[in-house]
């Protein structure tokens, strides 16, 4: 005999009951409690929760969003096929916004068969499922089979539909409507915990008691998928929707034994290796149906079928490209099926994919009508395990090919995109709708590089069109040569580093090379594909040169042990100059703008200056700097013979002397010789050998005495 007693204790404040037993110890909590708990990720291992009655509410439809299941891309329309029922004004709200709640329990005038157990009272369950004993409140899934859980679960996840308005809004909703042999629960747009709504989910479910033609008869489940964008909640160790425990897809009699598993989901994308190994990407559930039975209490089922084409007809026209895809799980762990697909009216039906073998089979056949196959046509497709004894599902589509004249549509355009710019692609107008395969619409698009098609539809035709690669042409970036710099106010000649179709330079030029004067420059160059591009701006000084010059003091020829001082007196011309030079005789003796300088012996000197601007132009000018000497050398002889040596009558330092007075006087007291300006040049031509007599006055000086000519 176990032993029962009472305790009380306290969690935020408020009274917790447990009930203890010899096996099991149950919190008893409050929804205000349970979602402090569940936040904070410290809900006891054993708990109630009582929820108050979430009584049926049937509000107007009118914020229900209106979906409509997508169309495979790559092949032929499907026509009306779609799982997928839109709720309408016959529906009921399930529940109120919510997290973790159920409904009240919903009798129906059917009994489900749940592998041998038959139920007409259900709950619906928010977190993706319906349960038959008890509602479940349970956010975190357990796969299947096992031992704890009773119920039908298209999606069971953390589903929270409180929204993040504040309000209850955006959240999504859970709705139902029962009928006489046929309950449907859609959970539509519905966020996850904590109350996130970037990413939402939209599936469906319907269960029947195996008459109703709605998901055909002998069948008593189907699980209807639109977007499924998230697998997990905050509470179940996901992260942005995603990680943590997985979510997972099938039913469950709760004995261990009885179940049927299509999957478990726990990331984004496609990838999906079967019901029982790694868990999978939740976009691979995107317009998938299931339809299959529980009416059996037996482990070995057959092959279970699941494709978008699970309806009665499949609309498609001449000349369209058309693929048909189904897909075939193993409902048994460890089992493998060998699937094939026939259509033997059809003339160029044939399989492209067939991956037999695996415990998840897909088959697409892929055909395309002539005008001689118009009518109705039959695919086959048959699908075998490898149980004892092996069973065998077969799936029959039936094709009804329309007479068109529309042919698929070309796709054209410039195949080469200028970076940044794109291009456009358009095909003929004359289709009813245009499905670009980067989610665009309409005749033309405009595109960056990558691979393009698009599907298009005229009543029940789909065509495909050809596929466009678009390659991407880099952006010219042209830049400009030439000498940027010239003095002396001369222009230059600027270039480009390349060869291309056009230039537009900033200054209205078209040519390959323009001369310009100072200024900021640009050029505009045009591919020979057509790509434009600007080069970066060049800035051009032509500058003047300055004009060099300098004063000197004192002023003109000087004597020697004379000190003269220059004095810049340059010109920048418009620029300020930055840097002087001076230099005798070639050898830089100073630099600054002035000079002061002792000349120590006579003789004349090229004293220059060369001056330099900011802009880096030069200028020179040179003066000849005369130093006298104080005496005059005069000679007694020389020999005009032509020998070269003494040919002239010399006075060294009377060249300093520019008013040297020259006269020469023979014996007789004649003149035979004057100059006013005397420069060492008399040779004494035609006269002859002797002694004369010479007068030179320089500079208010006067020498005189004889001197002998001998040749």
């Amino acid at each position: 005999m176990s032993l029962n007693f009472l305790r009380t204790t306290f969690i935020g404040g408020a009274a917790l009951l447990f009930l203890n037993t010899a096996e099991a110890q149950v919190v008893q909590l409050s929804p205000e409690q349970y979602a402090q708990a569940k936040a904070n990720g410290t809900l006891p291992a054993q708990y109630h929760v009582d929820y108050p009655a979430q009584a049926p509410v049937t509000p107007a439809l009118s914020k229900n969003p209106k979906r409509h299941i997508g169309v495979p891309k790559g092949g032929g329309v499907n026509g009306d096929c779609n799982c997928w029922i839109q709720p309408d004004n016959t529906y009921t709200l399930a529940m109120q916004p919510n997290d973790d709640f159920s409904s009240a329990a919903i009798t129906t005038p059917f009994q489900f068969n749940l592998y041998g157990d038959l139920y007409n009272t259900l709950y619906i369950n928010n977190n993706g499922n319906i349960s038959f004993q008890s509602p479940y409140g349970t956010f975190s899934a357990t796969p299947f089979p096992n031992n704890q859980f009773i119920m039908v679960a298209p999606f069971w996840a953390d589903v929270d539909t409180r929204g993040d308005d504040g309000l209850g809004l955006n959240g999504g909703q859970v709705w139902y409507k029962v009928t006489a042999t046929a309950l449907y629960v859609n959970w539509v747009d519905v966020g996850y915990y904590a109350a996130q709504t970037d990413l939402k989910n939209s599936f469906q479910l319907i269960i029947t008691d195996g008459t109703d033609p709605v998901i055909g008869v002998g069948k008593n489940v189907s699980f209807c998928y639109l977007n499924m964008d998230w697998t997990t909640g905050a509470a179940s160790q996901g992260v942005g929707g995603f990680g943590g425990i997985p979510a997972v897809v099938g039913a469950n009699r709760g004995n261990s034994v009885d179940y049927i598993q299509f999957g478990t989901f726990d990331q984004p994308g496609s990838l999906y290796d079967g019901p029982f190994n790694n868990p999978d990407g939740v976009d691979w559930l995107d317009n998938q149906n299931f339809v299959f039975t529980t009416a059996v209490s037996t482990q070995n089922i057959p092959p279970i079928a699941s494709s978008t084409f699970l309806c009665d007809t499949v609309r498609v026209c001449t000349g369209e490209l058309v693929d048909i895809e189904m897909n075939f799980l193993a409902p048994e762990q460890g089992q493998t099926i060998v699937a094939s697909s026939v259509a033997t009216t059809l003339s160029n039906y044939g399989e492209v994919v067939n991956t037999s073998g695996n415990n998840s089979v897909i088959v697409q056949g892929q055909f395309t009508p002539t005008i001689a196959e118009q009518g109705f046509h039959t695919i086959t497709f048959t699908a075998t395990d490898d149980g004892t004894p092996a069973l065998t599902t077969t799936i029959d589509i039936v094709v009804d090919v329309y007479f068109t004249t529309l042919t698929p549509p070309v796709i054209s355009g410039d195949t080469l995109a200028c970076e940044g710019q794109g291009t456009v692609l358009t095909v003929p107008d004359g289709f009813d709708t245009y499905d670009w395969s980067n989610g665009y619409n309409g005749t033309s698009v405009l595109v960056g590089p990558g691979t393009y098609s698009v599907e298009v539809t005229a009543g029940y035709c789909t065509f495909g069109s050809n596929s466009v690669t678009i390659t991407e042409i880099p952006t010219p970036q042209p830049t400009i040569t030439g000498i940027l710099f010239n003095c002396g106010g001369q222009p230059s000649l600027l270039g480009v580093d390349g060869t291309y179709s056009s230039y537009l330079w900033s200054n209205g030029e078209t040519g390959a090379t323009t001369t310009v004067g100072t200024g900021t420059y640009t050029v505009a160059v045009t591919s020979a594909q057509g790509c434009t591009g600007t080069s970066a701006p060049v800035s051009v000084l032509s500058a003047p040169d300055p004009s060099a010059l300098f004063t000197s003091d004192p002023y003109g020829p000087v004597f020697p042990e004379t000190v003269v001082t220059y004095s810049d007196a340059s010109n920048g011309n418009g620029a300020t100059i930055v840097q002087w030079t001076w230099s005798i005789g070639g050898d830089v003796v100073g630099s600054g703008p002035v000079l002061i300088q002792p000349f120590e012996l006579p003789g004349t000197y090229e004293v220059t200056l060369t001056v330099t601007t900011a802009d880096g132009c030069t200028n020179s000018y040179t003066f000849l700097q005369v130093v006298k000497p104080t005496t005059i050398t005069v000679p007694n002889v020389f020999s005009p013979n032509g020998d070269g040596l003494n040919d002239f009558l010399e006075f060294p330092g009377v060249e300093y002397y520019p008013d040297a007075k020259l006269s020469v006087f023979n014996r007789w007291g004649n003149e035979i010789f004057s100059s006013a300006s005397y420069k060492n040049t008399w040779q004494a031509r035609d006269v002859s050998d002797g002694t004369y007599f010479f007068v030179l006055k320089v500079d208010g000086k006067e020498y005189s005495g004889p001197v002998t000519i001998l040749r």
